[in-house]
């Protein structure tokens, strides 16, 4: 018994025990057992490659390049003697494209002037239009923006036939070279196909590309004629291009 109380303590770490004789005196021996010694694993991480570090950030994006916006020509605020000043009035066309317009302007008032333009729609087509001493206060169209474009010779201009004498007054007959230039530029007629009573389809034929003409279509064309008359410099002419939507 005592036999296998020592093996049961002895396989206690670090155990001492004290040896008993066999005659039963009371003279104990130390029993030694060697301490169980934990070795630790020796460790290999030296032998496990480094984690791969992660890829390098890439270029950043590219931006689109968006090309300036298109600059008005450079027009003093006085013009030579008997000139008028020549603007680009557009108009509000949301949601559809901006109305485009000439516009000459009284001498003694800028907010009256003479509005030549091409009215109408792709739909039903367009007119040749002058509303003469037409005054922008009393107006229901108000432009948005009001680009000076150039200041036109007098000798192409009848300040006194073109204002109607004060009179506000809308036709289409042209009263003066300038005038008489524009009316001359065919205006867009029907552009958009439409449905009949019947449900056909009429204008444009089927399947044919229709590429619509407007009032900015008549303006781009009729300043091109403006420029081959020699009324208006080219770089007018190459703005209202690069503008029209």
């Amino acid at each position: 018994m005592v036999q296998d109380f020592k093996a049961g303590i002895s396989s206690i770490p670090g155990t001492t025990m004290q040896k008993w004789n066999s005659t039963g005196e009371d003279n104990p021996q130390p029993l030694h057992f060697p301490a169980h010694t934990c070795q630790s694993e020796t460790s290999t991480m030296s032998s496990i490659p480094p984690p791969t570090p992660p890829p390098a950030p890439g270029p950043p994006p590219v931006q689109a390049h968006t090309p300036p916006e298109p600059q008005p020509p450079t027009v003093p605020t006085t013009g030579p003697k008997g000139s008028h000043l020549l603007e680009l009035h557009i108009f509000n066309g949301h949601p559809f494209k901006d109305h485009w317009a000439y516009w000459i302007s009284s001498p003694d008032d800028p907010r009256v002037g003479v509005k030549i333009h091409a009215t109408g729609d792709v739909r039903n087509g367009f007119v040749f239009e002058i509303k003469r001493s037409h005054d922008l206060r009393t107006s229901p169209d108000i432009p948005i923006k009001r680009i000076p474009l150039q200041w036109v010779d007098g000798r192409y201009l009848d300040q006194g036939k073109m204002f109607n004498g004060g009179l506000e007054k809308i036709e289409n007959l042209p009263v003066c070279a300038f005038e008489e230039v524009l009316s001359k530029v065919k205006v867009p007629g029907k552009s958009l196909n439409s449905v009949n009573s019947d449900g056909e389809l009429v204008g444009a034929r089927v399947g044919r590309k229709v590429v619509q003409r407007d009032c900015q279509t008549w303006i781009v064309e009729s300043m091109g004629q403006l420029v081959r008359e020699g009324i208006v410099g080219r770089g007018v002419e190459e703005f209202v291009c690069k503008i029209r939507q």
